[in-house]
């Protein structure tokens, strides 16, 4: 048997659960007291910390449908934590409601496209009307939370199932044929609310690469959270089991591709604009490299590519908890700046703006949102006691190392 959960494990996240909604609400006092001294700038940060924080909703809902699916012995060390990251979109649905009332009350703050003088003017923002219109945008975001939060409840549902009845092919099978056309359903609606809530901040501008960049990221923020998440637990003996150090060079891994894989489609779609040179989508990036913001780009070169690149090439960095851990918490801040970066130059394009509501927002939502994951985080076991690797890792976990992942025919090797 895998080792039995720490008596002081519920205890810690009520207390960590406590604080960051002390927090949260705080922060969300002071930002409401800023949305009087200023609407427009309240929406501005708000959207900029929304987008950051659904980002970590959505990749954990991903990487948990991916875990369904490979059944590797990582996955079952980030299982609860991927849950109970998933388990905050109804959070984000209703923090989702800022936006929707701005939009709807048409105060333009936000989204140009709902103001009639900038279609009447635009012809290229004219001619999206059909798609982007107040109706319309608030019903496509009622289907994105209903599919994002009935796929995260249901793979929530079957997982409390198993803890009570025992791991089942039948049971399994559910998990995977949810998780394998639920991987592609998210990742469309993803398409479309990147679209509505992002790319439409400028509504002249266009890009098919714009939702890949988010999703990359999101990857990189969940495999990067779940690595601080466990050194946090096992630095405080919290953990119910063992990191085994290949499974630790699994997540490394994983964090060094999807860092590559960010590099290779930001790049991407900026070289498929600027190749194509059309006036109405080099604007976007001509922003974003003037007037301050082109350090922060040129700061995304090198800080969110070149130096994790050749940091994540160590072996020796991907095995090491606190290197990687470090590397992880850097990502972290990286990713916020490239958030900041991707969303702020559409509301001041003439030069670089920083505010405090900006670092407030954040801290609102992130409150909230680290709250919710606490409370979702303690129903369980952190461990779930009925999963089918729970053997292997156990193997594994007394070696220290081990290659094998689920099924009879890899446990046989171990």
């Amino acid at each position: 048997m895998v080792a039995r959960e720490p008596d002081t494990l519920r205890p810690a996240l009520e207390r960590f659960q406590r604080l960051a909604l002390i927090v949260g609400g705080v922060a969300a006092l002071l930002a409401v007291g800023g949305a009087f001294l200023g609407a427009a700038q309240f929406f501005h940060s708000y959207i900029f910390a929304y987008f950051f924080w659904i980002a970590i909703s959505l990749g954990g809902l991903l990487v948990l449908m991916i875990n369904h699916l490979t059944q590797g012995v990582w996955g079952l060390m980030l299982r609860r934590l991927l849950e109970a990251a998933a388990l905050t979109l109804p959070l984000m649905a209703v923090l989702f409601l800022p936006i929707a009332i701005e939009t709807l009350l048409g105060t333009h703050y936000l989204f140009p496209w709902t103001n009639p003088e900038v279609i009447a003017h635009d012809e290229a923002v004219a001619l999206k009307t059909p798609y982007l219109n107040v109706p319309f945008f608030l019903i496509r975001a009622i289907v994105y939370f209903a599919l994002f939060i009935g796929m995260a409840y249901l793979l929530r549902r079957w997982s409390i199932e198993e803890d009570e009845k025992g791991a089942s092919e039948s049971l399994r099978g559910r998990f995977q044929r949810l998780s394998g056309p639920g991987i592609v359903v998210l990742v469309l609606a993803w398409t479309l609310a990147s679209t509505d809530w992002g790319m439409s901040l400028e509504p002249e501008w266009f890009s098919s690469m714009y939702p890949v960049t988010y999703i990359a990221s999101m990857l990189i923020l969940t495999f990067g959270g779940g690595i601080i998440a466990l050194s946090l637990l096992k630095s405080r003996n919290l953990l119910p089991f063992g990191i085994p150090t290949d499974r630790l060079h699994d997540l490394g891994k994983f964090l060094f591709a999807f860092v590559v894989v960010w590099a290779y489609v930001n790049f991407s779609e900026y070289l498929i604009i600027w190749s194509g040179n059309v006036p109405e989508l080099t604007p976007w990036h001509g922003h974003r490299s003037a007037g301050g913001w082109e350090i922060l780009g040129v700061a995304m070169i090198f800080g969110h590519f070149l130096l994790p690149f050749f940091l994540l090439l160590s072996r020796f960095a991907k095995r090491t908890l606190s290197t990687i851990t470090a590397i992880a918490i850097y990502m972290y801040i990286i990713e916020l700046i490239w958030y900041f970066w991707k969303i702020m130059p559409a509301f001041y394009p003439d030069g670089f703006h920083i505010h405090w509501l900006d670092l407030v927002a954040l801290a609102a939502i992130g409150g909230l949102w680290l709250g919710v994951f606490a409370w979702n985080l303690k129903q369980q076991p952190l461990l779930a006691p009925n999963d089918e690797r729970l053997p292997l890792l156990r193997r594994q976990e007394a070696g220290g190392h081990g290659h094998g992942h689920h099924g009879a025919a890899s446990a046989e090797h171990h």
